[in-house]
């Protein structure tokens, strides 16, 4: 088996595992800094998750500096297929993924700044965002 099908088996079992807790576990884990070990959790999230239920947890990752780029930019994914389902543009919600997550904290605050003020649009300031 090569390495990179022993990769996505491991991927597969992660994303599996995720499948089977529950959505308030999920979230708990990515609020302790849990991310796993295969980026599976954000597509799980994605999938099962309602912006209300997961855009406080979601953004507070993309506001943490130290977190891994590849981290943020996965959760930033998940948080725009959250905030804007039905938009089949996936090249354009790739760049704002990678407008929210790259460069500096102070060349990604603009991003940020801007998707704080539509999530609390959509959601009410009751959101905890």
């Amino acid at each position: 088996m090569s390495w990179q099908d022993q990769y996505e088996d491991a991927a597969d079992r992660e994303r599996q595992a995720y499948q089977r807790e529950p959505l308030d576990a999920l979230l708990a884990a990515v609020d302790r800094g849990n991310y796993g070990q295969y980026n599976m959790i954000w597509p799980v999230i994605a999938e099962y998750a309602t912006l209300q239920q997961a855009a406080a947890s979601l953004f507070s990752v993309l506001e943490r500096s130290e977190v891994d780029y590849l981290i943020r930019c996965n959760c930033a994914e998940t948080l725009l297929e959250l905030l804007n389902p039905d938009d089949d543009d996936i090249l354009q919600r790739l760049q704002d993924a990678v407008d929210l997550t790259s460069g500096t904290p102070s060349e990604r605050l603009p991003y940020l700044v801007a998707l704080k003020q539509k999530l609390r649009e959509q959601l009410g300031p009751s959101a905890g965002i």
